[in-house]
C-alpha cells in the first residue's frame, strides 16, 4: 500500500496547535520545542478534548494533560503515564514512587513540515484505545449541553483546568442532565468542531 500524505494546514507557531480531520479521523498537530507531533485529538479514556490540553513535562517527557480527567499522555508516543506508589511497611502509608507508563493508549501519526505546510500520514496499524473516539461523533459521556445552559463542555473543561481541579464528582458513569455547569459530557464531533 502506498504511503499517503495529507496537507492539513500551515505550520503552527511554537507551542501552537493545528486540529484537522484526515480520512474521517480527528487529529491534532502540536508544535513543541521546535518539533511537530501528531496524535488523535480526542482522549482514549472518554473522548475528551485531549488535543486542547496543556503540555506538561513529567520527568523530562512532554505530555498532554486531558482537561476532562487529568490523564497524562505523552505527545511523542501516545503513552498514558501514571504516578506509581509504594507502601511504607512501617507507616502503612503510600508514598510516590515515580511516573510509569501503561503503554500506548493514544494513536500517534507521522507528521512533517514542508515548504507549503504541514503534512500528516495516518498510522493505523493495530488497535489502539483512542480509535473508538477518533472517527465517531459521540463521546461516552452523552449530550453536549444540558437543557438549562448555553455553556459547552469545552468551556467547562478549560475553566476546570484553569482552576487546577481534578473534579470527579460528575464521573459517575451516568450523564448528568442538569446542574450549574450545564455539562453532561460532549459529543466528540462537536468538541472537535469547537477545537478548529
Amino acid at each position: 500500500m502506498a504511503e499517503v500524505w495529507h496537507r492539513v494546514g500551515n505550520v503552527p507557531p511554537e507551542n501552537g496547535r493545528l486540529h484537522a480531520e484526515v480520512e474521517g479521523r480527528k487529529i491534532s498537530v502540536i508544535s513543541h520545542r521546535s518539533k511537530l507531533y501528531c496524535l488523535d485529538s480526542l482522549c482514549f479514556h472518554g473522548g475528551g478534548p485531549l488535543g486542547m490540553g496543556p503540555i506538561e513535562d513529567i520527568e523530562g517527557i512532554s505530555c498532554l494533560n486531558c482537561p476532562w480527567h487529568n490523564y497524562k499522555v505523552t505527545i511523542e508516543k501516545g503513552e498514558k503515564l501514571y504516578q506509581s506508589t509504594t507502601l511504607d511497611p512501617v507507616t502503612k502509608k503510600l508514598n510516590p514512587a515515580g511516573w510509569k507508563s501503561v503503554g500506548q493508549r493514544q494513536r500517534t501519526h507521522r507528521v512533517e513540515a514542508r515548504a507549503d505546510g504541514v503534512y500528516v500520514m495516518l498510522d493505523l496499524k493495530g488497535a489502539i484505545e483512542s480509535d473508538r473516539y477518533a472517527c465517531g461523533s459521540q463521546s461516552a459521556m452523552g449530550a453536549l449541553m444540558a437543557p438549562d445552559s448555553t455553556r459547552t463542555s469545552v468551556d467547562h473543561a478549560l475553566e476546570h483546568q484553569a482552576r487546577g481541579g481534578n473534579d470527579h464528582h460528575h464521573h459517575s458513569g451516568l450523564p448528568r442532565t442538569t446542574g450549574p455547569r450545564g455539562y453532561a459530557g460532549a459529543p466528540s464531533g462537536q468538541i472537535f468542531q469547537q477545537m478548529k
